[in-house]
């Protein structure tokens, strides 16, 4: 077929040719785009997959980043405010298009497994819940050791001042169709 499509465009580009079978050359290339076409439109479906399963693993780590922490030292303001420190720059450093350098009011991590996280949202270890604004989530079937960090004051960025609250709950979060967490509801339960 190579041989084909080679000897074709060079027919293509002979003027003696071209004048001789009355095609032109935008007449073949044509021809060829119409022969490409079911290609290219499997490269772009290939594309957009890879694109979408990219945007969800971004999403996925962005949750993780922002709350989640397997084993935290301390769980007193201390933690909050170097944990929501880190977490606030690396976000900002991730992001494309950053906003305003603010103190985020709340913010809650996770501590445990993550692939107990993950498990929520599956049957193996979340339900079906609803939130007050009708948002389709999912809420954990076992309690998670969480540590909550409320802004006190301060300034954006490295001066942000935090009060930990510690806890044992359920937890609610957002999945992907991947079965990722990408979202947490920091005050549904």
């Amino acid at each position: 077929m190579h041989r084909a499509v080679t000897s074709a465009m060079h027919k293509a580009w002979s003027p003696l040719w071209a004048e001789a079978t009355g095609q032109t050359r935008d007449h073949l290339a044509g021809a060829m785009a119409l022969k490409m076409t079911p290609v290219l439109l499997l490269l772009l479906a290939s594309a957009l997959v890879l694109l979408g399963a990219s945007a969800s693993q971004e999403q996925y780590e962005r949750f993780l980043l922002q709350h989640f922490d397997a084993k935290p030292k301390g769980r007193d303001d201390r933690y909050c405010n170097n944990r929501m420190r880190y977490m606030m720059k690396e976000d900002r450093r991730r992001d494309r298009n950053p906003g305003p350098k603010v103190c985020k009011e709340t913010n809650t991590f996770i501590h445990g497994n993550s692939d107990d996280i993950k498990a929520i949202c599956t049957s193996r270890g979340g339900r079906n819940y609803v939130t007050r604004t009708g948002q389709a989530m999912r809420q954990s079937l076992r309690s998670f050791q969480v540590t909550t960090c409320t802004w006190h004051g301060g300034k954006p960025l490295d001066h942000c001042q935090y009060r930990a609250t510690r806890d044992s709950r359920m937890i609610v979060i957002a999945c992907d169709e991947h079965e990722h967490p990408v979202h947490f509801a920091e005050s549904q339960i």
